[in-house]
């Protein structure tokens, strides 16, 4: 009996232990749809994007058709930034990755959205600069049309962005107390 009564201790850091892992796998799930829910967004995005705009090139002119053909270009590299991004997130199972393994994707991917976020701004600044270069520029056209759609494209990224690390920093309150065991 005695024994048995030694064995309980480590029979109850197991199952703590197990408990913590199926913790832990948990918020890796959740985080994973996270990702994918934002991911399939950007990427229903960029393509009803490329859609209509390679429609409406065909039949627009001035700065209208420059509008439609950046939202194209923009949006094939969003469409590039998607797939790559739902590739590693359905490729590889986060459900199986350690705590501190965890907390360092976790920290990296929201260090990432905030860099996107200041991304972003830098583009708002951009669209801002081309629309106020169209005022006095033998390219007005060109830079009214690009300066729109970077404008379009910067708010739904930022709108995205945000978010995206709103929706993870409300789940790093779930990390604390896995940390502190």
């Amino acid at each position: 009996m005695r024994k048995y009564l030694c064995l309980l201790p480590l029979l109850l850091l197991c199952l703590t232990a197990n408990a913590q892992g199926s913790a832990i796998a948990a918020f890796n799930l959740k985080q994973a749809e996270t990702l994918k829910f934002g991911m399939l967004a950007l990427g229903v995005w960029a393509l009803i994007n490329i859609l209509i705009s390679s429609i409406k090139l065909t039949k627009s002119s001035r700065n209208k058709r420059y509008f439609f053909q950046m939202n194209i270009y923009w949006n094939i590299v969003n469409m590039i930034i998607a797939g790559g991004s739902l590739y590693f997130i359905l490729s590889v199972d986060s459900s199986v990755r350690s705590l501190s393994e965890t907390v360092a994707f976790h920290y990296w991917t929201l260090k990432l959205l905030y860099l996107s976020i200041g991304l972003d701004f830098a583009f708002l600044m951009l669209a801002a600069y081309l629309k106020e270069r169209s005022l006095s520029s033998p390219k007005a056209e060109q830079y009214l049309g690009y300066g729109q759609s970077i404008t379009l494209q910067g708010l739904f990224l930022l709108v995205l962005d945000i978010t995206l690390a709103v929706m993870l920093e409300g789940r790093a309150e779930q990390l604390l107390p896995l940390i502190q065991n």
